[in-house]
């Protein structure tokens, strides 16, 4: 997940999948469009047969999430767990508590996208990838990312304050924490090291990857839409649809997911950090420091705009689409099959729920 910090704080091989010019008609059903074409129907075929397949991948991922740990409840009572009461840990030790969670953050984040990239024969170098990059244009890209993530507070800000006029608080999902040093390690890691790394090779890698045919902005804008619904929080959801335009756009533009993974590391660090010092220095302290970091980002990600717009010519132009499908045909496809209609059903529902905790 990805975690607005200011929002109620409480929180050897270089592979080039495409190239920078792309050819005529790289797929066979992608001849040039004419006006008032439609689309070619098998390439509108080929799209929904792909958004489907990585939306009902999505869908896998949330019933993973739950199933996990009801599995491993039966498999720790099988061999004689005593549960320790309806606590904070859900009747677990601290420390059991957070390897459940993260061995389901793992599991349920890395099954399905392998399975998914194994019927599609799509090779790992080629959905996950790690070309090498430029180190100033990388520092550059996490300044832009971090910037855009700042300014994504806003949004979220926003809604916070809609739904508390409107007399219901909406809240975040968040872990318990106490003050042993053990677990507040193990919660750093369970907010700031596993989301950022197997949330990225979901989609900035797989689902990324398979929609790239159709046009790297259409791919950019989709893939940051089902991150934003996949959060399942009316808080979270522009935050996270923001983020994920600046997170797609830099792996599209870079061709390296670390750039993407250590921006989403920064983020979550910081609202992590935040409630880590709000327990050692109290509210105030912790703010003044998320404030001052908060500017600091918003200066370096406009020191990082100029400096791709002056020393990276056409950085940020996205190269023209071969597709022969519309903007409005494409987001039909995206959104017009069952398994995006499934998962869209399961951001509502947890929206609502979310509302009520």
């Amino acid at each position: 997940m990805v975690y607005p910090p200011n929002t109620q704080i409480p929180q050897e091989r270089v592979y080039v999948p495409y190239p920078v010019q792309p050819p005529a008609a790289p797929y066979p059903y992608m001849q040039p469009a004419v006006p008032g074409d439609l689309g070619n129907p098998e390439e509108k075929r080929s799209l929904g047969r792909t958004a489907c397949g990585l939306c009902w991948m999505l869908v896998v991922v949330v019933a993973l999430m739950v199933s996990i740990p009801s599995a491993a409840n039966l498999f720790l009572q099988s061999v004689g767990f005593r549960w320790l009461g309806n606590n904070e840990y859900g009747g677990y030790t601290p420390l059991l508590y957070y390897l459940v969670n993260g061995v389901t953050y793992i599991l349920a984040f890395a099954i399905p996208p392998l399975f998914y990239l194994k019927i599609k024969r799509v090779p790992l170098a080629a959905a996950l990838p790690f070309q090498k990059t430029k180190f100033g244009t990388s520092l550059a890209c996490i300044g832009l990312g971090m910037g855009v993530c700042m300014l994504a507070n806003y949004p979220a800000n926003w809604v916070a304050d809609l739904l508390d006029r409107l007399g219901v608080n909406g809240t975040l999902p968040d872990s318990p924490l106490n003050g042993e040093p053990s677990i507040q390690i193990l919660y750093f890691i369970s907010l700031a090291v596993i989301p950022p790394i197997v949330e990225e090779l979901v989609f900035r890698g797989a689902i990324l990857h398979g929609l790239r045919r159709f046009g790297d902005g259409f791919a950019i804008l989709g893939s940051a839409f089902l991150f934003g619904m996949f959060h399942g929080n009316f808080i979270q959801i522009p935050f996270a649809f923001l983020c994920g335009l600046v997170l797609a756009f830099v792996v599209v533009k870079t061709g390296n997911l670390w750039v993407s993974i250590v921006i989403h590391f920064i983020n979550n660090g910081m609202a992590a950090a935040v409630t880590l010092l709000e327990r050692q220095m109290g509210d105030g302290m912790a703010n003044a420091l998320y404030m001052l970091a908060f500017y600091i980002w918003i200066v370096l990600g406009i020191i990082a705009v100029i400096f791709l717009a002056v020393r990276r010519q056409r950085f940020f132009s996205v190269e023209r689409s071969a597709s022969t499908l519309r903007g409005s045909q494409k987001f039909g496809k995206l959104v017009g099959n069952a398994g995006a209609i499934v998962l869209l059903v399961y951001c509502i529902l947890s929206c609502f729920l979310m509302l009520y905790l």
